[in-house]
């Protein structure tokens, strides 16, 4: 078999369909039905396969010429079909996976593995791969850690009645419920106080894992079920290897937090969540609340594989201190950090505005007054968290928030790093990223400039400066080119906003503004020159007035459509300025 994984003939597999392997330390030219314990039963990805033999990704070598058994996915019968097989070569990717093309021999019926399959009662059925495979919390999984999860989990039938989980007993462990419902619950004295039921599709015991605390309630099952168990200590082992199960963990949580309605199990600290409010790349953000100052905050949740990684949290504790101390009109304010359930919340000041995404998905390019207001306000917020030693690294439209008569403020300092770190592939967004970040190379501020750079080419332009059909093209591209002349696209663009840009968007460091001081200086001047000219303009325009009369319980509709009307009429140049005017009543 070739090396070659897309040669001619193979099958390239879905992530529903998973291979085996069964390992054989002596030659299969025995019987094998008489020889099965020395024989391994392990989930491995199947990445194809043909007639002639398969190309699997397995977490350890082995030698040409090994003898194993191959059990292909058979979706025409939901069922498998096995293969005695050879290793015929093996190519290691990283520290811990091969690529292993192996070559089949010949087919083989069940009734030959009678014994085998006989000795493993954990063995997964194909109605249970089904299961395990859709499972809602693995989705985020990617098939090599699936895979490996495969192998860990221990299939149990629990009777009618049974106690699973006793209060008091140490979380080692944690279950996925395929089949039948079960009751969680605590005692008293006089009676048995019922805290909720659980389903096919639920995890169970999964809250004294997350928080290494004894269980906090007893669980019984109400009718026959059908579990999945995997320890603490085997999932943590498993992580170590494979980082992105840790995004297991995050599932879980969203899910307690989207779907209890019990307070207990969305209090974070001193905050209770309320509701979902965004997802992306790093974290969860929940609306919340005080719980006895009834403050509103927003509530960000590192997803796991970021909030478990060493280094991430050394550098993110060295700092946490700093951000929260932080305190500037234009920057988020954060009042809190909790450390809980394996990962990081951040308890930031709840803000009512609209993302400059937003704004752009509707404007496509900003009139150059607002763009420049814009800039102003984050190369101030900038100064300030640089004067901390703290840099943002993430500076994008979506971690700007723009609040009532555009005042900015910039979101997301919670993934910041300090001047001179390495990127450890804790990248943002890579569209706005600078050269040294996309080489891993050592960042500190003038990073935040380039971003800020690739950010005004956009709000000025209405597009980011490189073609983005191929990432590897655009990062080659973010470090071996220049960006094209933004005043090619907007002829009668200042020349001084035009040189600002290309400023902050040199890929030598040591070409660009070297702090957000210089940058906002330079802003100021083409500010100023604008207002000049602003003034002489308006010299010769006209004013129109606008007086609307509503009821009170329609002021939010209201606010919706004139929303929708400034956007437009700044698109088209024109200013609207809103008073409102609250009617007396007189007795």
């Amino acid at each position: 078999m070739s090396a070659d994984i897309e040669h001619r003939g193979l099958k390239r597999v879905s992530r529903d369909e998973f291979s085996f392997c069964i390992i054989q330390a002596r030659d299969l030219a025995c019987n094998i039905e008489s020889c099965s314990t020395d024989l391994l039963y392990i989930y491995v990805d199947l990445i194809n396969f043909s007639m002639k033999g398969a190309l699997l990704n397995i977490p350890f070598r082995m030698q040409d010429n090994t003898n194993l058994i191959v059990s292909l996915p058979d979706s025409s019968e939901a069922c498998w079909s096995y293969h005695q097989a050879k290793v015929v070569w093996t190519r290691k990717v990283n520290s811990n996976r091969y690529f292993t093309g192996v070559e089949f021999i010949k087919k083989m019926h069940k009734r030959h593995l009678k014994i085998f399959l006989d000795a493993h009662p954990h063995k997964l059925s194909p109605s249970d791969l089904s299961f395990l495979i859709h499972f809602s919390s693995f989705q985020t999984i990617s098939r090599i850690g699936l895979s490996a999860l495969l192998n860990s989990l221990h299939k149990i039938l629990i009777p009618p009645g049974e106690r699973i989980i006793t209060k008091g007993d140490p979380g080692d462990c944690l279950y996925l419920i395929q089949k039948g419902n079960c009751v969680v619950f605590f005692e008293t004295q006089d009676r048995v106080h019922i805290i909720a039921r659980l389903k096919p599709g639920d995890v169970l015991g999964e809250m004294a894992v997350l928080t290494g605390e004894p269980r906090s309630a007893s669980v019984s099952a109400e009718t026959e079920m059908v579990l999945w168990r995997i320890g603490k200590e085997q999932f943590e082992s498993l992580a170590e290897i494979n980082p992105d199960l840790r995004l297991f963990l995050t599932e879980i949580m969203v899910n307690r937090f989207d779907t209890s309605s019990f307070i207990g199990d969305r209090t974070i600290g001193k905050y209770v969540l309320t509701r979902k409010i965004g997802r992306g790349s790093w974290g969860i953000v929940y609306q919340g609340m005080h719980k006895t100052l009834k403050m509103p905050v927003a509530v960000k949740m590192l997803k796991h594989d970021m909030a478990m990684e060493p280094e991430f949290l050394e550098i993110f504790r060295k700092e946490a201190e700093t951000i929260a101390r932080i305190r500037h009109q234009n920057i988020v304010c954060v009042y809190d950090i909790e450390e809980i359930y394996k990962t990081i919340f951040i308890i930031m000041e709840y803000l009512n505005g609209v993302p400059l995404r937003d704004y752009l998905k509707i404007l496509c390019q900003l009139p150059v007054e607002l763009c420049i207001k814009i800039l102003l306000q984050i190369c101030d917020g900038l100064i300030c968290a640089h004067n901390h030693d703290i840099v943002h690294r993430d500076i994008k439209p979506e971690n700007i928030l723009l609040m009532e008569n555009d005042f900015v403020k910039i979101l997301d300092f919670g993934l910041a790093c300090v001047p001179g770190t390495e990127d450890m592939n804790i990248m943002g967004t890579v569209f706005y990223a600078s050269p040294e970040q996309i080489e891993g190379e050592p960042v500190d501020i003038r990073s935040d400039l380039y971003s800020l750079g690739i950010m005004a080419y956009e709000m000025i332009t209405g597009k980011r400066p490189y073609p983005e059909f191929n990432l590897a093209d655009l990062m080659y591209m973010h470090c071996n080119e220049d960006i094209p002349d933004p005043a090619e696209s907007v002829p009668d663009l200042p020349g001084k906003l035009r040189d600002f840009i290309i400023k902050c968007c040199q890929r030598d460091p040591a070409r660009r503004y070297q702090n957000a001081q210089q940058a906002k200086n330079d802003l100021l001047k083409l500010s100023a020159l604008l207002s000049e000219k602003i003034d002489d303009k308006e010299a010769t325009q006209s004013f129109t007035s606008l007086l609307i009369f509503h009821p009170a319980e329609q002021e939010n509709i209201l606010k919706g459509l004139l929303d929708e009307l400034c956007l437009k009429a700044a698109r088209s140049g024109i200013k609207i300025h809103l008073s409102e005017f609250k009617k007396r009543n007189h007795s």
